[in-house]
């Protein structure tokens, strides 16, 4: 009796369940779908990626080049100006190849911008010609600045070590600024 039972409950819940399932309508027209509209994504931001690579050396052939460190940098295109932060040439430089040169020996600059990275790149400004480079020397807990130095700045003429903070500052249609850290020892014998 026990099994009649239980073969009765199931029986009913099956009758039930399968009268509650969703059935199809055969009475009424389905309704016509809404075509599907694309999702609207918002409008690409151009994507000014890193600064190109700036390289300081000096006229030593085998030990004149410096490791050159990228600090902080930004990019406006709002036509307004932006200030990167003030890196410490001291702390980015921290176990970085520095180059070596002899007092009043000029010290080079050159940038290279890889195509990928940039708009400055995808616009031909590829040089750090048109730029602007202002640089602080830091010797002994002495700041020294200069602006506006072009492609060069001339060594000391005082023996020792020497760490530079340049900032590179672009005034185009998009408007810029990055820090570079490099670091030179100064001696007559080099």
């Amino acid at each position: 009796m026990a099994n009649r039972t239980i073969r009765f409950i199931l029986l009913m819940a099956l009758l039930i369940l399968s009268a509650c399932s969703p059935q199809p309508r055969t009475d009424v027209k389905p309704v016509q779908e809404a075509a599907e509209q694309p999702i609207s994504s918002p409008p690409e931001k151009k994507e000014l990626g890193r600064p190109g690579e700036f390289y300081a050396w000096s006229g030593n052939e085998v030990e004149g080049d410096s490791d050159v460190i990228l600090g902080d940098y930004c990019w406006s295109e709002n036509g307004t100006s932006c200030t990167a932060e003030s890196d410490d040439p001291r702390e980015l430089m921290f176990e970085e190849r520095y180059g070596k040169t002899r007092p009043g020996e000029r010290i080079q600059f050159s940038m290279a911008i890889n195509p990928t990275w940039t708009w400055l790149s995808e616009n031909d400004l590829n040089t750090i010609q048109g730029t602007r480079i202002d640089v602080i020397q830091i010797s002994d807990g002495i700041e020294t600045s200069y602006e506006n130095v072009g492609d060069h700045l001339d060594a000391p003429m005082e023996p020792g070590f020497y760490f530079y903070l340049a900032t590179v500052t672009w005034d185009l249609e998009v408007k810029g600024q990055a820090n570079y850290a490099f670091a030179f020892s100064v001696s007559p014998d080099y």
